[in-house]
């Protein structure tokens, strides 16, 4: 029994729809516009070929909005 309910693909389903859930959260338009702005200014665009600023920049935003837009300040 216990093993039918564990592999059931309905239980996996809900599984996977309940991570997914918990991992995609609303985002305020305020929120990203402010991470994106500290972004751009931490990580500045840069020729192309001259250095991978977009992935930094990328990580920076992700980092930011997980943080709820509270970054330190590099001094």
């Amino acid at each position: 029994m216990l093993a039918a309910a564990l592999f059931s693909p309905s239980a996996g389903l809900a599984q996977a729809t309940d991570i997914a859930a918990q991992q995609t959260r609303q985002v305020s338009a305020e929120l990203a516009k402010k991470c994106r702005e500290m972004a751009v200014k931490a990580h500045p665009p840069q020729p192309a070929g001259t250095s991978p600023y977009a992935a930094a920049q990328r990580d920076y935003f992700r980092a930011c909005i997980a943080k709820g837009g509270n970054m330190e300040e590099k001094n």
